[in-house]
């Protein structure tokens, strides 16, 4: 039963290309954490892309990043225990009510930098807290080291793609073929399958302790046209990186040292997937105000333990709004 609400941005065609279904799960998964958020599409023009906005409360400003083949709604955990701050979820490119991006030749790390500054600037947001997921954490330390200015603090939940050295797995590197890649993204998987994948990426904890429709509007947040092309090609570039000369993407023990804004690094215990823990940790400690917690689960591991993950966050947070008061 799709509700009046989603009907009407549905037929208002604020978001073109995205199916009700989507919508109406999207809004349930909210709903169950209690969560009404608004949403909007924000049109830039450097980089030229429309991203779609999921907002709720106020206080302190945190814009949210989300893992490639996520949603926004995942973080509906999280966010349901940051009630004194302004949360603004982005659907990253690609994905949900976003437009798709094709990143062959784009140097990554320019792009989203600048899709960032031009967003806070919509928003009116001098600065931001940035809190992202996997690559989106790895984005917010790009932003931090490249425009401080602009960056509060950053949160950055599971491995960094590869900020700190990760070594993606055959799955990621199989979806970044030019030929191939689009193709397996593109095909319509059923749901069973679905979970595998997601499972294999997140661990398998995470996907049983989900709550109901998480894994539903993550597979619909990546049904929409682009997706395929947007994934792929980003991966691709991301790849290429290590192998240019001089190597890119991933953050040298120097520019980590530079990084001064203060730096939540928020690591499962059962994600090693990717990158060992201990490396990881090295990393975080080359900061000057970096701060490495170790918590309960795999490599979204909200998901697995909210509670744990969730007071980590809000500690930090409400740590640095006090220091700056």
């Amino acid at each position: 039963m799709i509700s009046p609400a989603v009907e009407q941005i549905w037929r208002s065609g604020v978001i073109p290309n995205v199916k009700p279904t989507f919508l109406a799960t999207e809004k349930r998964v909210f709903g169950r954490f209690g969560l009404e958020p608004s949403g909007r599409l924000i049109e830039l023009a450097d980089p030229p892309v429309s991203l779609r906005l999921l907002e709720t409360g106020i206080g302190e400003p945190v814009v949210f990043l989300h893992g490639i083949s996520l949603a926004s709604a995942h973080w509906a955990p999280i966010i349901a225990r940051l009630r004194s701050n302004r949360c603004t979820m982005i659907d990253m490119p690609g994905h949900g009510g976003s437009a798709a991006v094709d990143f062959g030749g784009i140097d990554l790390r320019q792009w989203h930098n600048k899709m960032l500054i031009a967003l806070l600037d919509q928003l009116s947001l001098p600065s931001a807290h940035v809190v992202g997921h996997s690559y989106g954490g790895m984005i917010g330390m790009w932003l931090a080291l490249d425009a401080p200015t602009r960056v509060r603090t950053v949160v950055s939940i599971g491995t960094p793609s590869l900020a700190f050295g990760a070594r993606p797995d055959l799955m990621f590197r199989a979806s970044a073929m030019r030929a191939v890649g689009p193709l397996m993204l593109r095909s319509a998987m059923p749901g069973f399958v679905h979970r595998a994948v997601l499972a294999r990426a997140l661990g398998r904890p995470a996907i049983k302790a989900a709550a109901p429709g998480l894994i539903r509007v993550a597979y619909l947040a990546t049904r929409r046209p682009g997706f395929a092309t947007t994934a792929s090609s980003y991966l691709r570039e991301q790849f290429r990186g290590p192998r240019a000369t001089p190597p890119c993407y991933q953050l040298t023990d120097g520019e980590l040292a530079r990084i001064e804004r203060p730096v939540l690094v928020v690591w499962g215990d059962r994600d090693t997937r990717y990158q060992p823990i201990e490396e990881g940790r090295q990393k975080a400690a080359l900061m000057p105000q970096g701060r490495f917690e170790l918590v309960p689960g795999g490599h979204a591991p909200w998901l697995d333990n909210t509670e744990a993950s969730a007071r980590v966050v809000a500690s930090f947070l409400d740590h640095a709004r006090a220091a700056a008061a």
